[in-house]
């Protein structure tokens, strides 16, 4: 099915299949990620992407489901060391989780320390064997160069997706950014736009552009925003 047609012919279960349900607020509780876990169930969510913390439990709600348990790695900006990483990743590994979202080295992104951020997310790679992994630009803070630079690494050390976003950035994700990292990965890897996506039509204007995830912590209300639509038409 073409990206046209698919967004013609939107249903509530390709739209939640399109959605990594996120709760990685620096204030949530264990009663909201076994909540974000029984919604996930209860729509047919792509995924739960928590923290190392939570990844367990997750995994443990989540055990037998068609729902990816997700575990996080360097999260909110990317700057603890590669071997921390690669720890924070085995913690995820053993905990249960079928995908790992990391966030690259800002600082030597900005730095045009391009080697480090090759070898770092080579080494997530490793200690995610057998597991999807996305890598996580952060957008706001890097030049459309960088940006394609990221992409190009992150493919080379074996990601299978690029993501815009943390979410915790200054700026989300853009229809501008997703185009630009889906013409560079091409067919090599898939795009997930995260990062302030809030309703429906921003859902698929990300869509539109290239994406094939949706990161957002607002999983539930996008359902309810597009039942209620379909209800009306």
């Amino acid at each position: 099915m073409s990206c046209a047609e698919e967004l013609t012919g939107l249903t509530a279960n390709r739209l939640a299949g399109y959605i990594d349900h996120t709760v990685l607020a620096p204030d949530h509780t264990i009663a909201d990620v076994e909540r974000a876990c029984a919604d996930a169930l209860r729509f047919g969510f792509a995924a739960v992407s928590v923290s190392p913390y939570d990844i367990g439990r997750v995994a443990d709600r989540l055990a037998g489901s068609r729902v990816a348990p997700g575990g996080t790695v360097g999260i909110p900006f990317g700057h603890s060391a590669a071997r921390t990483k690669e720890v924070e990743t085995g913690v995820c590994v053993r905990a249960g989780a079928r995908e790992v979202d990391m966030v690259i080295n800002l600082i030597a992104a900005r730095s045009g320390e391009w080697a480090h951020v090759r070898d770092e997310i080579a080494a997530v790679r490793r200690a995610a064997d057998g597991l999807v992994l996305k890598v996580i630009l952060e957008t706001c803070y890097l030049t459309d160069e960088a940006k394609r630079r990221a992409c190009v690494l992150a493919v080379e050390a074996g990601a299978d997706f690029v993501k815009t976003s943390t979410g915790f950035g200054p700026g989300g994700a853009t229809v501008e950014d997703v185009r630009l990292m889906k013409r560079t990965v091409g067919e090599a890897a898939r795009v997930k736009a995260a990062g302030g996506i809030r309703t429906v039509e921003a859902v698929r204007a990300m869509l539109g552009a290239g994406a094939e995830r949706i990161g957002t912590s607002t999983g539930v209300a996008i359902m309810d925003e597009f039942d209620a639509r379909q209800k009306v038409q």
